[in-house]
């Protein structure tokens, strides 16, 4: 792969900067990879990209939704 295969490839990275994992599913927060999707994101070919992106955005909807919860029961717990 040329450089600008690679620049291009990167460029279509689902990463949003917001680089920190879930220790309860290991979704990144910001893209809902993996540690292992992240580092093998570049070698994916183009079926296995299209099954990872379909599931990313349900994945941090997921976390973001479990995580919502958690805080609302923490805060409930508090006021009792």
């Amino acid at each position: 792969m040329n450089d600008a295969q690679l620049i291009a490839s990167a460029e279509m990275s689902p990463c949003v900067g917001v680089c920190k994992k879930d220790q309860t599913t290991g979704w990144c927060f910001g893209c809902g990879r993996t540690d292992s999707e992240i580092s093998q994101w570049q070698g994916y070919d183009e079926q296995e990209l299209a099954e990872v992106k379909d599931q990313l955005i349900i994945r941090v909807q997921q976390t973001m939704q479990r995580r919502r919860a958690e805080r609302g029961a923490n805060r409930r717990s508090r006021r009792a």
